[in-house]
């Protein structure tokens, strides 16, 4: 608000000199008028914070593992949205929407959090059925047989655990003469206590081959399993 109708400027400066109604006056000095008249802005950390950090967790609050970090992100959202609020209050609602956005958020954050949940579930289940086939018993029925070219072995698979298992063999193929290959039989679900055939084959350039089961395990997860 302007307190005089005119300030004397002496080419430099703004003086302290001012009139009003054509009366000259000597006015405080700037340099005590202006800090005075200056108002700091309300604060509105607390606000920004709900905002920010509700915002962070419904992006990343789905992502396995991480949804940890976006659950407690989405809480601390809820938190600094009630101190937002209350610190609007008390400075002419400076901050509102913000801590209102921050508090709306928090709700549905926490709902993408509880999909990271299921996600994390799903990995975990799909690496731990990979790295655990669960106890089984593997039978070749006859030795490696070679014809035309291809490399053949067969066998069963007996699943001694107490819940069904897919199964991923890994056969390794070696003619002696230097021509060595890997194949895979993938056998599908086997229910406790049942038995499933499998057969591995590899193209190879020797008319004898020595084959071995090199690996046992489950199917690759989500589905990672690709042609040979």
């Amino acid at each position: 608000m302007r307190r005089f109708e005119y300030r004397y400027f002496n080419g430099v400066r703004w003086t302290s000199d001012v009139a009003v109604n054509g009366q000259r006056y000597v006015d405080t000095p700037l340099a005590q008028v202006e800090p005075a008249m200056a108002t700091k802005s309300p604060p509105r950390g607390k606000s920004i914070a709900s905002f920010v950090l509700a915002i962070s967790a419904v992006v990343v609050g789905w992502i396995p593992f991480i949804f940890v970090l976006a659950t407690g992100a989405a809480i601390a959202a809820i938190v600094f949205g009630v101190l937002g609020l209350r610190a609007a209050t008390r400075h002419d609602g400076n901050g509102r929407r913000l801590a209102l956005a921050g508090l709306a958020l928090s709700p549905f954050a926490l709902a993408v959090c509880v999909g990271g949940l299921f996600f994390t579930r799903l990995v975990v289940r799909e690496f731990r059925d990979f790295a655990e086939p669960g106890p089984n018993e593997l039978v070749v029925d006859r030795p490696c047989a070679v014809a035309n070219g291809e490399a053949t072995l067969n066998g069963r698979i007996h699943n001694l655990d107490a819940r069904a298992h897919a199964y991923r063999i890994v056969v390794d193929f070696d003619d002696g003469i230097g021509d060595r290959k890997l194949a895979t039989a993938r056998v599908g679900s086997v229910e406790p206590g049942a038995t499933a055939d499998w057969t591995a084959s590899a193209p190879i350039k020797g008319t004898a081959a020595k084959c071995n089961v090199s690996d046992v395990s489950g199917p690759l997860p989500f589905g990672g399993d690709g042609q040979d």
